[in-house]
């Protein structure tokens, strides 16, 4: 379907124009998530929800967003960024806002395990629309920009959802975003198209487009079983699965972690909690245009990407320092290097999967690796509550610092980007 508006912006233009659209959703996913991990200690007073209890409200989300990564990815494979895109955004915007009308620790559980269905198919259907509007030396910045939407996300979600709560209530908190979304839901429609579909794109780049997508179609989508026959894929997986639950442990837990261990109040939490994703933007966007200069350079796309992986993952190593930090100050900065390099990991291992598989199943190796990871996160959410109510933060701020060299060592074991296998020999399902 072709778009109505166009606003007589040329090809190299308009990229970055829907590169900003898809932008706007990974902000308000990491908002609608932001909201209940920000208002944790007001709603577990309110509702008289125990450690174990958020945990499991967590788990519980974690369980179905874990699941509907890899079926929100063959679906984008099979239907289309476009369409797939629409559907995941009126879900999780209903969900968000029925979160606000919850009543005690069953209603919040529920809205939030609804939630976990709708808001994983973003990712790889933006990774898809990127791989779609831009040739694969220039998808690093691109992916890069739009999946540090989460980084941005969390930035203004703290101030933002405490000073709704504040003034408005915090049911608010929860009903404003989801409306947020039904808006951009509206622009999305009417702007979003292939660019084989666009007027203002020339043959020239048409044609770049065409050799680096491999005519890219919806309705194909990679048969389940000889996907997990490739090496790369379980490199992929295996590596996520470790690593992603940082990230998920930190976006979750840091505002409890605040008030419990550093006394910080509501309002503190609103003022300085946003902190460390500002070193997870830095992360992503320095990460994705890194492994681009690289490339530009001459260095093999999916090697270009390992390097900035694994110099990543030697930084991780300093997040264990956390718990021992003697000020909030130093606490928060070591916070913010986790948060660099969780974003570079998503960032690159988004990437690399272009540059190893045909783009015509980009959506699934992604919900794979997505599926993975939050499982991962379950587990490990699991422990922490386990570890929280038995010890402290200490031993989960340790393992947290080695999550990331651990992976990256399973990545240099089992990555074989020479493997690949050729776009041509794939074999599709109908």
């Amino acid at each position: 379907m072709k778009s109505k508006l166009t606003f007589g912006l040329t090809y190299s233009r308009m990229r970055w124009v829907i590169t900003a659209l898809l932008t706007v959703p990974t902000i308000l996913i990491v908002i609608d998530q932001q909201t209940l991990s920000v208002l944790a200690p007001l709603l577990r007073d309110r509702f008289n929800i125990s450690v174990k209890e958020y945990s499991t409200i967590v788990s519980g989300f974690l369980i179905s967003f874990a699941v509907m990564y890899s079926v929100g990815g063959v679906l984008v494979d099979r239907v289309g960024e476009r369409i797939a895109m629409a559907g995941f955004i009126i879900w999780f915007s209903m969900c968000t806002i029925f979160g606000g009308v919850a009543q005690g620790l069953w209603t919040l559980g529920i809205s939030r395990f609804l939630l976990g269905i709708g808001q994983p198919g973003n990712y790889p259907a933006a990774l898809r629309a990127c791989t779609r509007w831009f040739p694969k030396a220039e998808r690093g910045l691109p992916i890069a920009i739009f999946s540090s939407g989460g980084a941005i996300g969390s930035i203004i979600a703290p101030p933002i959802i405490v000073s709704i709560s504040l003034t408005l209530g915090w049911r608010a908190a929860f009903v404003l975003p989801g409306l947020i979304g039904f808006a951009w839901l509206a622009l999305w429609l009417a702007i979003y198209q292939s660019p084989q579909e666009y007027p203002g794109i020339s043959p020239k780049e048409l044609q770049l487009l065409d050799v680096s997508q491999d005519h890219l179609e919806d309705g194909e989508a990679q048969k389940w079983s000889a996907l997990w026959k490739d090496r790369n894929v379980l490199a992929l997986v295996l590596a996520r699965f470790v690593s992603d639950p940082v990230w998920i442990f930190y976006l979750f837990w840091i505002p409890e972690y605040l008030k419990r261990e550093r006394a910080f109040s509501l309002e503190e939490i609103g003022m300085y909690a946003w902190i460390p994703f500002v070193g997870g933007a830095i992360g992503g966007i320095v990460g994705g245009r890194v492994s681009d200069l690289l490339i530009a350079r001459g260095i093999p796309a999916a090697k270009a990407r390992s390097r900035v992986l694994y110099i990543s993952a030697a930084i991780a190593p300093l997040g264990m320092l956390t718990s021992r930090a003697h000020s909030a100050a130093t606490a928060i900065f070591l916070i913010s290097i986790m948060a660099l390099v969780s974003f570079s990991w998503f960032i690159n291992t988004a990437a690399i999967i272009p540059d190893l598989f045909s783009e015509k199943v980009v959506g699934s190796v992604l919900g794979f690796m997505g599926t993975a990871g939050t499982l991962g996160g379950v587990l490990f959410s699991t422990l922490i509550g386990y570890l929280l109510t038995n010890h402290s933060y200490t031993p989960v701020f340790i393992l947290a610092g080695t999550m990331h060299l651990a992976a990256s060592f399973i990545l240099w074991a089992l990555l074989k980007p020479e493997r690949a296998p050729s776009k041509s020999s794939i074999v599709f399902a109908s």
